[in-house]
C-alpha cells in the first residue's frame, strides 16, 4: 500500500491541483504526449455516463455555448475554453451526419475531466512506484520480480485485431535475453474508479468489466507499435503477454467492506484468467 507521502503526493497532483487545460496534461517523460492525451481523453467521453444535450443540430446551435459568457461557477476556469471547443466540434461531427452523442453537458464534462485527470495523476504516480521497484534486488520487489532486468514503457501503442490501436498505460520487457527462452512481456492498466458506495454485486461487475477489457486491449498476443521496441522482440512485433496488471487507486475509492472487495477480486481472477487485480 501507498504510505501516507505517496498518497498525499498523489492526491496533491490530482484532478483539484491540475487547473489547466490539455495541454497542461502533456508529460513527454511518462509517454503523455498532446496526441496520447486527447486519444484518451476521446476514449473516455465516449464512455461517459453523465447527461448529454441532444443529438439535434438545431437545438444544439440555440443552446452553443460562448467564450465570453460562460455559466455560474466556470468564470476563469480554463476548462470552459476546452469545452467551448470540445462543443463545437461535437456540433460539426453531427452536422456531418457522424455518428455520434451529443455533447456532455458542462456539468457532467467537467465531472468527467475531474476523474481523467486523477487517473493520469494515479498512472503518474504507478510509473514512478514501478521504477523505484526496479530498482530493488529482484527478491523485494513487490511488482517486477518475475523479471530480471524489466524495461518499462509507458503509453505504447498497442493493436489487436478486435479493440484497434490501443495505448497501453505501461509495458514491461524483460532486457535479458535468455536462450530458448519466450522473452517475457506483461502489461499493466492503472484506474481510479470509486467502489466506495457500491454493493458487492455491484463492485463485482465493474471488475469483471474492467479485467476483460484489460485483457481485451492489452493481453494476449499484441502488435507492438512502438518501432523502438522490436529489437527486444526478435524478428516480429506481434508478441505473447503473460499478465495484465489491473491495478486500482485504493484509499477512499474501495469498496467499504473489505469482505466485498476481495468476493470481487477472487470472483473476477477466477473468471478472467491471466488478469491480476491489485489496489495500490
Amino acid at each position: 500500500m501507498a504510505d501516507d507521502t505517496t498518497r498525499a503526493t498523489l492526491e496533491r497532483s490530482g484532478a483539484g491541483e491540475r487547473s489547466g487545460g490539455i495541454a497542461s496534461l502533456v508529460d513527454e517523460e511518462v509517454g503523455l504526449t498532446r496526441d496520447v492525451v486527447e486519444a484518451r481523453l476521446a476514449l473516455v467521453e465516449s464512455e461517459a455516463m453523465g447527461p448529454r444535450l441532444p443529438r439535434d443540430v438545431g437545438v444544439l446551435e440555440r443552446q452553443r455555448p460562448s467564450l465570453e459568457a460562460p455559466p455560474p461557477g466556470a468564470e476563469g476556469n480554463p476548462r470552459w475554453r476546452e469545452y467551448v471547443a470540445y462543443y463545437e466540434k461535437r456540433l460539426g461531427e453531427l452536422e456531418q451526419g457522424k455518428a455520434v452523442e451529443g455533447p456532455l453537458r458542462w456539468a457532467s464534462y467537467e465531472r468527467m475531466w475531474g476523474w481523467f485527470t486523477r487517473g493520469l495523476a494515479f498512472e503518474r504516480f504507478m510509473v514512478n512506484v514501478l521504477r523505484e521497484d526496479a530498482k530493488l534486488p529482484r527478491a523485494q520487489r513487490r511488482f517486477l520480480g518475475d523479471f530480471d532486468r524489466p524495461r518499462i514503457e509507458t503509453n505504447v501503442g498497442v493493436k489487436k485485431p478486435n479493440s484497434g490501436l490501443c495505448y497501453a498505460d505501461v509495458l514491461l520487457i524483460e532486457e535479458n535475453e535468455f536462450s530458448g527462452w519466450p522473452r517475457r512481456v506483461e502489461t499493466f492498466s492503472f484506474k481510479s474508479r470509486d467502489f466506495s458506495g457500491l454493493e458487492r454485486e455491484a463492485v463485482k461487475a465493474q471488475m469483471m468489466e474492467d479485467a476483460r477489457e484489460a485483457l481485451r486491449k492489452y493481453g494476449e498476443t499484441l502488435d507492438i507499435r512502438r518501432d523502438s521496441l522490436h529489437r527486444f522482440l526478435r524478428e516480429s512485433s506481434d508478441v505473447p503477454v503473460q499478465r495484465v496488471r489491473l491495478v486500482y487507486e485504493g484509499g477512499g475509492l474501495k469498496p467499504k467492506k473489505a469482505k466485498d472487495l476481495k468476493a470481487a477480486v477472487d470472483a473476477t481472477m477466477r473468471e478472467v484468467l491471466r488478469v491480476e487485480i491489485l489496489f495500490q
